[in-house]
């Protein structure tokens, strides 16, 4: 299916830009297909089978983009492994989904892995036949979840209905071969590959793989490369308007940024619009699910919600009779996962999904996502969610990262995690607890220097509550106060 509908592609944009690496490497999509067919043939040579698991370990690169198409095209299924994985974590999931090979840009696997090496990249190359290509609708994908609020499961999707789910949402964003993509994350994670990717390559655009980290570069190619999509977390836009603001940088060709994956505040749409010139579209969706809810509207999107995309349906599980507009959000869709691993003989794919996720319905019908089942925090003046606290404390106080953590047996109670300069928190102590009086929120108070994040960029809460707990860590600094 991916294979086929490449192929179509190749065919009428063979010369056009492909995929341009953050060195500046540009490939086309003729030459892409010449590397896509050139894994195809070395992965058969090794004795690869449809569906043995290929895990993979590897850094951004036009490489990998083909390597993803190459898996998809021989009904391989890819198993993701984020580069900062430690050697526990990385051979419990090469033995718990029995992989074939490990994929590395040398073939050289860490030590410790008994599990077959294949190289990324060689200079010997592999003597092509002509290829033989067949539909595949089995198994594609065991992606890893992103364990922000738990210990991390591999999501399963299968690869017709993953084929769906992109072009579903190609078409529901109306976006075309005109478009230029902009990917800042890992390709081990969905939210990269099914936003940007396949996306990208699927309909004759041109994809731009970047760097999260260096936010100075990011803003010198999205102005001098004119893209036109990218998302990214509300944290890294209001990096971005901060860059944009000493430099001057204006974004008039960005016409889809798109934001989810966390709670967007509205000071950081904003922010967004004030010093970059752009209009945040907000999305909402999951690793398991796909996407859920989008608000496409050229408009800046202030205090505002959004709407089930395309065909999917969305309802609320109502949890107080009296707050009839608010509850847990339920999906449906003919274009979902398949649950988590192993792969259930009879997997409820078309069953409702149970998000754990709260959310308001506004009057126009939209829908405001507030926070999980478990960020509800009572306070005297009500409930609250910890995303919005977050992003309100975050503002306030002018910290770049603010993470609120309810007491899990005791949701009166809650932790305000801060990552701010130690030499300076006692300036902001003062401020923070005026806040909390004034929200009526009964909280502890820590700091880090650095709060961890998970591979997703998201803040790493299951291990914060394990510092909390032990209240220090090896090369960390938590003070309490």
């Amino acid at each position: 299916m991916f294979q086929r509908q490449f192929l179509s592609v190749v065919a009428r944009h063979r010369d056009h830009p492909a995929v341009i690496d953050n060195h500046g490497n540009v490939t086309t999509y003729g030459n892409l297909l010449q590397d896509i067919e050139q894994l195809r043939a070395r992965l058969q040579a090794v004795g690869l089978h449809e569906g043995d698991v290929v895990a993979t370990q590897l850094d951004n690169s036009t490489g990998y983009v083909a390597l993803l198409f190459a898996l998809a095209s021989l009904g391989l299924v890819h198993c993701p492994v984020n580069q900062a994985s430690d050697a526990d974590h990385r051979a419990m999931r090469l033995a718990q989904v029995s992989a074939a090979v490990l994929v590395t840009v040398s073939g050289i696997v860490p030590e410790g892995v008994s599990t077959p090496g294949f190289a990324l990249y060689t200079e010997t190359p592999t003597a092509l036949e002509p290829p033989v290509y067949r539909e595949h609708s089995g198994l594609m994908r065991m992606q890893e979840t992103s364990g922000s609020t738990g210990t991390p499961k591999l999501a399963l999707w299968r690869q017709d209905r993953l084929f769906q789910e992109i072009t579903h949402w190609v078409e529901c964003t109306g976006l075309d071969s005109s478009a230029r993509y902009l990917s800042i994350h890992t390709l081990d994670g969905g939210h990269a590959v099914d936003l940007h990717v396949f996306p990208a390559l699927l309909s004759g655009a041109t994809l731009y793989l970047g760097e999260a980290e260096q936010i100075d570069d990011i803003l010198r190619i999205l102005k001098e490369q004119r893209i036109s999509v990218m998302s990214a977390l509300p944290s890294q836009y209001l990096a971005l308007a901060q860059a944009a603001q000493q430099l001057g940088t204006r974004l008039p060709a960005l016409t889809h940024p798109f934001c989810g994956g966390a709670y967007l505040d509205d000071q950081v749409v904003l922010e967004a619009e004030r010093w970059l010139g752009v209009h945040i579209k907000r999305i909402y969706g999951s690793t398991e699910f796909g996407m859920i809810l989008a608000n496409f509207v050229p408009d800046l999107q202030v205090s505002c919600g959004m709407y089930p995309v395309g065909d999917v349906t969305v309802t609320l599980a109502t949890l107080d009779p009296a707050q009839p507009d608010v509850g847990e959000i339920i999906a449906c869709s003919t274009h979902r996962g398949s649950g988590y691993f192993p792969l259930a003989a009879n997997p409820a794919e078309d069953a409702p999904y149970h998000t754990g996720d709260i959310a308001r319905r506004l009057e126009d019908g939209s829908l405001m996502p507030l926070g999980r089942v478990n960020d509800a925090l009572l306070t005297s003046h009500g409930t609250r969610f910890a995303p919005a606290l977050e992003g309100h404390i975050a503002q306030t106080l002018m910290i770049e990262r603010v993470v609120v953590l309810v007491d899990e047996h005791d949701h009166r109670r809650a932790h305000v995690v801060l990552q701010t300069n130690i030499a300076t928190v006692h300036e902001q102590h003062s401020a923070l607890l005026k806040i909390l009086e004034q929200l009526g929120i009964d909280a502890g108070i820590a700091v880090l220097e650095r709060i961890p994040l998970t591979p997703t960029g998201k803040p790493d809460r299951v291990r914060l509550r394990k510092l909390l707990s032990a209240q220090h860590a090896d090369k960390e600094t938590l003070i309490h106060l």
